[in-house]
C-alpha cells in the first residue's frame, strides 16, 4: 500500500493528477472516477463575493478542489451519501492541505436539514446523476450507478436542497444533459430559484448540445442570460482556447 504522508492510497486506488496548483485525487481504479462534467462544472459559478458554496453529491471532492484553487477565500462544504467514498474524499483533502478551507459530510442530500443550517450558503453547486431508473446503462458497480443514475437521489430532491441551503440571492450552479434543460428550469423555478445564466456544452463547434450548465439565483428577479456556448475541443485531442486557459496552456493562458 503506498502511503502520501499519513493518508493511505490503497491498492485498489489511484493519485491522479488534476493539473491545477498541485493538487491531486485519489480515485478508485475501477468504478466511478471523475469526468471532464465535473470540470466544467467548477468553472461555471461566478465567484466574485462567494464565501460559503454547498457541494451536493461530491463525490471525489473534485469540484470543492477546483473552485477552491479558482477563489482563495472561499470555503466549500461537500455533501456525499456515500460513507466510502466521502471517506476516500476527506483523505484527498487531507493530501491536498485543505482541510481547513473544505469539509466533507456523510449525509443524505434529502435530509439536509440534519446535516446544515438553512439559508447558510452563497453558492450550491451539483453535478447530478444525468440519468432517470432505467435509463441509459446502469453500472455494475454501485458507486458508479448511485452517482450516474437516479436511484438515490432525483433531481427535484436536489432543488429542494439547494433552496433550503441558499441566502437569498445566492446561486445555484448545476450541469445536465441538454436533453433535460426543460425539466431543470421547472424544477428551479419550482423552488424559488429562479433562472438567470443558460450555457450549452458542445464537444466540437458546430455540434448539436450534450450537457447544458444553469444557473438559478434564489428569490431572484430579472431576465436570463443565454451565454456564448461552450467548446469542449478544437481538433482531436486537443481541448479548444478556453478550456486550454483553465490550464495554464496555450497561448490564451
Amino acid at each position: 500500500m503506498e502511503r502520501v504522508g499519513d493518508n493511505p492510497v490503497r491498492e485498489d486506488e489511484s493519485l491522479d493528477d488534476l493539473i491545477l496548483g498541485g493538487m491531486k485525487v485519489i480515485q478508485p481504479r475501477r468504478g466511478y472516477r471523475f469526468s471532464l462534467d465535473a470540470v466544467l462544472l467548477a468553472h461555471f459559478p461566478e465567484l466574485d463575493g462567494v464565501r460559503s458554496a454547498v457541494d451536493l453529491g461530491s463525490g471525489s471532492g473534485v469540484i470543492p478542489l477546483i473552485m477552491s484553487w479558482r477563489s482563495p477565500e472561499l470555503a466549500v462544504i461537500g455533501i456525499e451519501l456515500q460513507a466510502e467514498v466521502a471517506e476516500r474524499s476527506r483523505r484527498s483533502i487531507s493530501y491536498n492541505e485543505l482541510e481547513g478551507r473544505i469539509r466533507i459530510i456523510p449525509a443524505d442530500i434529502r435530509k439536509i436539514r440534519n446535516a446544515l443550517s438553512p439559508a447558510s450558503a452563497d453558492l450550491v453547486v451539483c453535478n447530478p446523476p444525468f440519468w432517470k431508473k432505467g435509463e441509459g446503462h446502469l453500472s455494475s458497480h454501485p458507486e458508479e450507478a448511485v452517482a450516474r443514475h437516479e436511484l438515490e437521489v432525483e433531481f427535484i430532491d436536489i432543488c429542494r436542497a439547494a433552496a433550503y441551503l441558499l441566502k437569498d440571492g445566492g446561486h445555484f450552479c448545476v450541469i445536465q444533459r441538454a436533453e433535460r434543460l426543460a425539466e431543470v428550469m421547472a424544477a428551479m423555478t419550482g423552488n424559488r430559484l429562479q433562472v438567470r445564466r443558460i450555457r450549452s456544452v458542445h464537444s466540437w463547434a458546430g455540434d448539436e448540445a450534450t450537457l447544458v450548465l444553469v444557473e438559478g439565483r434564489k428569490n431572484s428577479r430579472g431576465g436570463v442570460r443565454i451565454m456564448p456556448p461552450l467548446v469542449i475541443y478544437q481538433e482531436p485531442g486537443v481541448y479548444s482556447p478556453e478550456v486550454n486557459r483553465w490550464y495554464g496552456r496555450g497561448q490564451d493562458a
